[in-house]
């Protein structure tokens, strides 16, 4: 059983709400590939890639490194290897066809639902948002997926979203304050006179440190577009040879990355879903923030090593994972057992907040 100091805890997390970090487990339960499945991927179809005989030969040289440790393995290529551009444009093109086909076939299953706007993901998006303390302009999600589902549960949701960018179909990115604050005028009564006041429009304000299959790099810099088919043109951001080159270097990248800090170091709490802490230039801002004890809660299905690692030092985070008999929960310490699956979101969301 789940103390009832513990319980009170989670549910003061959402009081006001917490910024939400959602990593691959979450995806992973729709049918997008983890981090193996990409890497085994990679491997089958680069082998008869049309690649150029020394990109190629460059691939081969690191293959046994890579099929051992996917971002180590690829963090081996030299940043001054002939065609080392080549081979790098052409993992990010197989990388974006298949979360592009992927998320299409996800997608479409979660618009077969009779109901999608009552699933759990929607269910959450809501309550974030309903939880957004006055005066504040947004409730930041953060997500190192490629994919587009929380843009299309925000949908369901029927909620604000704002991913950076602006248009319709040809979405271009804004330079310099990359996020929208937004008012909204309200009439209000002051002495028996009306008058206005101008007052914060809140949305859901998503940031993609890592891409989105729904962005590209095009001559007149980055834009966003649904449903595109080029696969080569996508601005992700891949493991390996050009992650920190790319999300230091590029002004997408960088915004998105200065504007995630800035959430996490002024949240009053995190949430961390299907997140496994294994990218370490995403973590800097979250430890200093657990230094002062910023409430956090993890919700897995499984503990990773770095997670253990996390608990280990700083035990006043909780985490909620997968048990043999439901579900386990680490908190200060100690390890309480469930019998209900709580580390799913569903019944999650049904136990401890709705």
């Amino acid at each position: 059983m789940i103390p009832d100091e513990v319980i009170k805890r989670i549910q003061d997390l959402f009081r006001p709400s917490p910024v939400l970090l959602v990593g691959s487990g979450f995806s992973c339960g729709y049918g997008l590939p983890g981090m193996w499945e990409v890497a085994q991927h990679l491997i089958g179809a680069l082998n008869s890639s049309s690649m150029s005989r020394d990109a190629f030969s460059l691939w081969e040289a690191h293959r046994a490194e890579i099929n051992e440790d996917f971002e180590k393995g690829l963090n081996q290529i030299p940043s001054g290897a002939p065609a080392r551009e080549e081979l790098v444009a052409e993992i990010r093109k197989l990388i974006s066809r298949l979360i592009v086909n992927r998320t299409a076939d996800a997608e479409c299953r979660i618009r077969s639902v009779k109901n999608p706007q009552t699933e759990a993901p929607a269910r959450l998006l809501k309550r974030i948002y309903a939880g957004i303390p006055q005066n504040t302009e947004c409730a930041p999600i953060i997500t190192t997926n490629y994919d587009t589902l929380l843009e299309l549960f925000c949908d369901f949701a029927k909620l604000p979203l704002d991913t950076g960018f602006e248009g319709h179909r040809h979405r271009f990115f804004r330079e310099g304050t990359i996020y929208r604050t937004l008012y909204r005028r309200e009439s209000v009564q002051v002495k028996n006179i009306m008058q206005f006041e101008y007052r914060h429009f809140t949305n859901i304000r998503l940031l993609k440190p890592h891409g989105s299959v729904a962005w590209h790099s095009t001559d007149y810099g980055p834009v966003e577009i649904l449903n595109h088919a080029d696969a080569g043109s996508r601005a992700i951001v891949i493991p390996g040879p050009s992650k920190y080159e790319d999300a230091l270097v590029m002004t997408l990248f960088d915004s998105v990355r200065t504007e995630m800090n800035a959430c996490i170091r002024n949240a009053s709490g995190l949430m961390c879903l299907g997140f496994g802490f294994n990218d370490a230039h995403l973590q800097g801002a979250i430890r200093d923030r657990l230094r002062y004890r910023m409430p956090m809660l993890i919700l897995t299905k499984k503990l990773t090593a770095n997670i253990e690692a996390l608990l280990a030092d700083h035990p006043h985070i909780i985490s909620i994972s997968e048990h043999p008999d439901g579900s386990s929960c680490h908190a200060d310490g100690s390890i309480y057992v469930s019998n209900e699956p709580i580390w799913t979101l569903d019944c999650f969301l049904k136990t401890f907040l709705e």
